[in-house]
């Protein structure tokens, strides 16, 4: 949903924004600041998701906005805009400035880029324990003197400084800046503010002009007159002929050294007998000798929990034993009572709503989501994910994309939709549409990737090697020729690099339940609508007809039996529910080995589901996901062709 001008406060001056790097704990000062009233939406005019509440216990009207992680206010991807856009936009004049203890010189270099909108800020420096743990020793009452702010300490995921937190707000204060600019910017400040006059334009918007950012140039044209607006244009020009370097980098490294003076002040790292073995496993996981043997690891340990544990034992557990062997049963007996057989078929028939529709959303997807969840949230919240980008960043750089690219790919393992919305974290239009590509052709979603594991345990180990070494070929081969297609430029590969963290085993495993939950809340109800829709064309003979119209093309050119045209009609709403229909027609004994990859295959590469559809066209514009969706389409048959008859081959010849 987007959020509303009305889901605001009328008075600005009670709006709180959080504000802080990537992994700094903002969204659990936000989950403990706000109890309830959370609503969660795009912010206006944008596609980055932000949550918004009012402040607990004792608010007084005072709301809370949290914002996305950030390095910059200079970056082009809007994850590193919106706060910015929330400031210009008036939504918020109180800064909750969210620094990570261990990270402290990083947190600093954000928030002198912050302190130049002059708005009131409080500094709560979070996740103290972890600093203690690294022996890392903050003297917090000297930083609040040197700031001239009030400072908060805090270990946020177990409570501890939020009441202390709550409290500081009423003594927020705006901070006067100690960066320490050149001359030639002094003396644009100093002249912008003659030629801008009583207007209100704080310093951060008026260094923003220079590094043509365009929210600030929109901004500054709707407070002034044309005349004055041209007047700031030629002296922006005029003072960028002062130096070389381009401006943004020239304004980072300020505050960066003076993030670097004021950290040496505060900071004192004690010495220690000997380097961590989370320290030295971080250092392990980014050198290519060893990374990559620990990413063989960690993907066998997924395959063994999330296909072995996820996909069989609990699989079998909730849809063999639960729905096969009590509920399913129990329904037939119950619908004896209606006299119309009709009406048995809809509920526990070929495509029953109870047999196929919550049997597979709920027996086959959920446990094997849910494992996955589990095991994704612990490589994310362990800070492993940047180690792979780096590993990887070579390769990425070849498909057109910096190390960034991991992140909406390893998201797109969890899901499409979302994972394309992610895609702003890049920053290029180029590298934005590489990603989106890859997404649509080659990512399986969590939901189809659990069910396709259901399916690859009761086949031969090769059948697993040949998916997903396939699927993997595709993402760099796809990826390297449409760098060479797709026109524009390619970032530079800048990542912060946190540090490696035992994972919170229980905020895991309950973030885990909520997604699962929200996941089925929103699938369950497709899954019954796709299968009554399978249903009722299977009723009326429509089931007949589509299976002639498409035989040509599914029998005929790819040499799939007539069935796969009801797993691809699921699949058109959801590609998990597709996977699952093939699911029961193989334990029906219809697919062979060989049709059953062929149809894995097709379901990957052949269309996405219908929200991820409306997200492309939203995202990368209609024209983009036509062209998309029109090669992906007519390149997931032909794959599916050449693959069944290459495989039918290596069978011939007694090699499979």
């Amino acid at each position: 949903m987007e959020l509303r001008a009305e889901d605001f406060s009328d008075n600005s001056e009670s709006n709180y924004i959080l504000i802080g790097n990537v992994n700094t704990g903002k969204s659990t000062i936000f989950n403990k600041l706000c109890h309830k009233n959370i609503k969660e939406g795009n912010y206006p005019g944008t596609t980055v998701s932000t949550s918004l509440s009012p402040i607990f216990e004792g608010g007084n009207g005072r709301l809370l906005i949290d914002t996305p992680g950030s390095n910059t206010i200079y970056a082009e991807n809007e994850d590193e805009l919106i706060s910015k856009q929330i400031i210009l936009d008036s939504k918020t004049q109180n800064i909750i400035f969210v620094a990570d203890a261990k990270n402290l010189k990083r947190s600093l270099s954000l928030y002198f880029h912050y302190i130049e909108y002059g708005l009131p800020i409080i500094l709560n420096i979070n996740m103290m324990d972890e600093a203690i743990a690294r022996n890392i020793d903050i003297d917090a009452e000297k930083l609040s003197q040197m700031l001239d702010i009030e400072i908060n300490t805090s270990v946020a995921i177990e409570g501890g400084g939020i009441s202390s937190l709550k409290k500081k707000l009423d003594r927020i204060k705006i901070p006067e800046s100690t960066v320490k600019y050149p001359e030639f910017i002094k003396n644009y400040l100093k002249l912008g503010n003659v030629i801008l006059g009583n207007r209100t334009i704080s310093r951060g918007i008026l260094l923003s002009l220079l590094t043509d950012d365009k929210l600030s140039w929109e901004y500054l044209r709707k407070k002034c007159d044309s005349n004055t607006f041209s007047e700031m244009e030629n002296l922006a020009a005029q003072t960028k002929k002062h130096t070389t370097k381009e401006i943004d980098i020239l304004l980072v490294n300020l505050y960066i050294e003076e993030a670097e003076r004021v950290y040496n002040e505060v900071v004192r790292v004690r010495p220690t007998p000997k380097i961590p073995f989370m320290d030295k496993l971080g250092i392990w996981s980014r050198n290519p000798l060893t990374g990559i043997p620990i990413a063989i690891i960690i993907i066998v340990l997924m395959f063994l929990f999330v296909g072995r544990f996820g996909a069989e034992y609990l699989v079998g557990l909730i849809e063999g034993d639960l729905f096969g062997e009590i509920i399913i049963p129990y329904g037939e007996k119950l619908c004896k009572f209606v006299p119309y057989e009709i009406f048995s078929r809809a509920i526990v028939g070929e495509f029953g709503l109870l047999s196929v529709g919550l049997g597979l959303a709920i027996g086959i997807v959920m446990p094997v989501l849910l494992t996955f969840y589990f095991f994704y949230g612990i490589l994310e919240s362990s800070g492993y994910m940047p180690r792979l980008a780096i590993i990887l960043s070579n390769v990425f750089r070849k498909m057109g994309m910096s190390g960034k690219g991991i992140l909406p790919l390893m998201m797109g393992f969890s899901c499409i939709t979302m994972a394309i919305l992610t895609t702003r974290v890049l920053d290029t239009t180029k590298e934005r549409n590489i990603a989106t590509f890859l997404l649509i052709l080659g990512i399986p979603c969590a939901p189809l990737l659990s069910v396709m594991l259901v399916l690859l345990a009761d086949m031969p180990l090769w059948s697993s090697f040949f998916i997903f070494g396939f699927i993997a070929s595709q993402i760099v081969l796809i990826g390297y020729l449409t760098n060479k297609v797709f026109p524009g430029k390619q970032s530079d590969f800048i990542m912060e690099m946190v540090p490696l963290r035992i994972p919170r085993i229980k905020s895991i495993f309950i973030n885990s339940i909520r997604r699962t939950y929200l996941f089925l809340g929103e699938a369950i109800p497709i899954f019954l609508l796709a299968t009554f829709i399978v249903f009722f064309l299977d009723e009326i003979g429509g089931l007949t007809v589509i299976e002639n119209l498409t035989k040509p093309i599914l029998s005929g050119f790819v040499g799939l039996p007539k069935e796969s045209v009801n797993v691809f009609l699921m699949s058109i709403i959801r590609r998990e529910a597709g996977v699952a229909v093939l699911t029961q027609f193989v334990e029906r004994g219809i697919f062979n080995n060989i049709q059953v990859i062929v149809n894995l295959l097709l379901i990957t590469f052949l269309m996405p589901c219908i929200n991820a559809i409306l997200v492309i066209v939203k995202e990368r514009g209609t024209k983009v996901a036509v062209g998309i969706c029109s090669f992906v389409l007519i390149y997931a048959i032909l794959i599916g062709a050449l693959v069944n008859r290459f495989l039918l081959f290596l069978q011939k010849s007694g090699i499979i």
